[in-house]
């Protein structure tokens, strides 16, 4: 199981503190592989952050809309999700409808056809 977690690095923002929000979206026992560009940051990361997102959106009994999201938002086995980047600097995941919810672009996780049916499976099992 994969995940692809990314954000853009606007001018505005110190590259240091975009770090900070997609690596705190991260499980620090995770083996993830890190790529810092000029304007982007990505993290490929696997099981234990996937384990640790799905926890954060059960906590907040955000099930229902990410079961929803990943009914609507499921392109060719890919699936995309975003989350507002000021809430992840401080260790909260808050999904966004719409890039326009995260005032600073959001963070986008992208998972493979493996996460994407470990996803629906607990959380199905969950309700």
């Amino acid at each position: 199981m994969k995940l692809y977690i990314s954000s853009r690095i606007y001018p505005s923002e110190d590259p240091e503190k975009v770090k900070k929000a997609v690596i705190n979206l991260t499980d620090s026992k995770d083996d993830i592989k890190l790529e810092i560009m000029q304007d982007l940051i990505k993290v490929e990361a696997g099981e234990l952050t996937l384990k640790k997102l799905l926890r954060s959106i059960k906590d907040k009994d955000m099930t229902s809309l990410m079961l929803r999201l990943l009914n609507e938002g499921r392109k060719g086995g890919r699936f995309f999700l975003m989350l507002n980047k000021q809430a992840a600097f401080v260790n909260h995941v808050v999904m966004c409808d719409d890039p326009q919810e995260s005032p600073l672009g959001p963070i986008t996780v992208e998972f493979d056809n493996d996460a994407i049916k470990y996803i629906i499976n607990n959380l199905r099992n969950e309700r």
